[in-house]
């Protein structure tokens, strides 16, 4: 099964509340008939971070105001579900409630290092990993696999942990990832992960985190979650 990841930006003008508003009731509802979508949630970024420049992971200023995400078939199977009019018409309403040059969007492999269930209201921490230069894409793909991960599933506060990896064939295409992955983490509150960011597990986290990638394009959002629905 394939995974879309789709990083949005409010349309100027429209507050967090407003945009969000929007975003779960009126465009959910548009997106609701195109069956070739499996799975749709989405994870608005939390109000409580916004203008608080105390929230762990940045806070103050999110750089996204959500993200989505999607499940498909195959790559070809959304190609020609994209295709209908229905598709059109979600797509089209895009331009009501988000800033479309600020878009991003990932498709990738999801590769799960802790699968624990969530609580309904988890806080959803997601971040957007660039490799470091010098990296090639299977090395990065690799240490984040293999190295990084098993660190960061011992984190004690952390429900679940998924890595997602952009498939390989899209770089160098029109469809070349925004980001080299995207780190998915779910904990049961704001405080838990408060707690985890002096916990010796995260200090060896972000001790490895140079061995791989470019912190300065590192980007954090703090979420909420809301599923649309599941087929």
């Amino acid at each position: 099964m394939l995974k879309g990841v789709f990083f949005a930006k409010r349309k100027p003008g429209l507050s967090p509340q407003e945009f969000q508003r929007y975003w779960r009731t009126t465009h959910a509802q548009i997106t609701r008939p195109l069956t070739h979508i499996l799975h749709y949630i989405q994870s608005h970024t939390l109000l409580s971070t916004y203008g608080d420049s105390n929230a762990p992971y940045g806070g103050g200023n999110p750089a996204y105001d959500g993200m989505a995400t999607m499940w498909f078939n195959s790559a070809e199977e959304r190609r020609i579900g994209n295709m209908t009019p229905q598709a059109q018409a979600a797509i089209e309403d895009q331009a009501n409630f988000t800033e479309l040059s600020a878009r991003r969007f990932v498709m990738a492999q999801e590769v799960i290092q802790k699968d624990g269930v969530p609580a309904p209201s988890s806080v959803h921490l997601i971040a957007l990993i660039t490799r470091r230069d010098g990296m090639s894409v299977e090395e990065f793909q690799q240490y984040w696999r293999e190295r990084h991960g098993p660190l960061a599933a011992r984190v004690p506060q952390l429900r679940r942990y998924v890595q997602n990896h952009p498939m390989p064939e899209l770089y160098g295409s029109r469809s070349a990832p925004l980001c080299d992955g995207v780190a998915e983490a779910w904990f049961d509150s704001l405080d838990d992960v408060r707690r985890s960011v002096e916990t010796p597990e995260v200090r060896a986290v972000r001790a490895d985190e140079p061995n791989f990638m470019d912190l300065s394009k590192l980007v954090f959002i703090l979420t909420e979650d809301i599923e649309i629905f599941r087929r």
